[in-house]
């Protein structure tokens, strides 16, 4: 059996994607409480192609970097950090569990394609939920926002949440499929 190591192309590629989750933060903005934004898109694509463990790196290097640069060291920067690392955890082992089972082919050609939609989606929720939970720990420690902002508008970051996610995958697929034909992946 391989055993999977950290060489230095996988830390690089790992660098870059971080790096340009971080240049992806500047195209985003925020309409009362909820950020509309593509930044988790190299998390993804390492999730769909690396696997688990790179897209959690991948997440919190991106995101850390981002809290630094806008918000500084706070006691709830790991709260806002565990979103992006939770999304490539989980997109990373639910496709290394579908890339068990299926070829890579199979997945994002075939109608095995709508799980991966699927599956981002899910990713979508989950990471609303943990940015939702944030904010309400941020409320209750600084008094910066309100019952009605972090709650009212959950449905609609649930639903922005799900758009973006499948935004996420319908890039993801295509790229991955280059990715594969290059052999850069397996």
């Amino acid at each position: 059996m391989k055993k999977h190591s950290f060489t230095v192309r996988r830390i690089a590629t790992n660098a870059v994607m971080a790096a340009i989750f971080v240049g992806l933060t500047y195209f985003s903005f925020m309409i009362a409480g909820v950020k509309v934004t593509l930044e988790e898109l190299p998390v993804v694509m390492s999730a769909i192609a690396f696997g688990p463990v790179d897209a959690a790196i991948v997440g919190f290097l991106g995101e850390f970097i981002d809290q630094m640069i806008h918000y500084g060291f706070t006691p709830t920067t790991l709260l806002w950090i565990l979103p992006a690392v939770a999304r490539g955890l989980f997109i990373g082992l639910c496709i290394h569990a579908l890339k068990k089972r299926f070829t890579t082919e199979e997945i994002f050609r075939g109608r095995k394609t709508v799980l991966v939609f699927v599956i981002c989606a899910v990713s979508g929720v989950l990471v609303s939920v943990l940015n939702t939970f944030a904010f309400y720990v941020d409320s209750k420690l600084y008094d910066y926002y309100t019952y009605a902002l972090i709650f009212g508008v959950f449905w609609i970051r649930i639903v922005i949440g799900i758009t973006l996610s499948s935004v996420m995958a319908a890039v993801s697929i295509p790229v991955t499929l280059a990715l594969k034909r290059l052999k850069l992946i397996k």
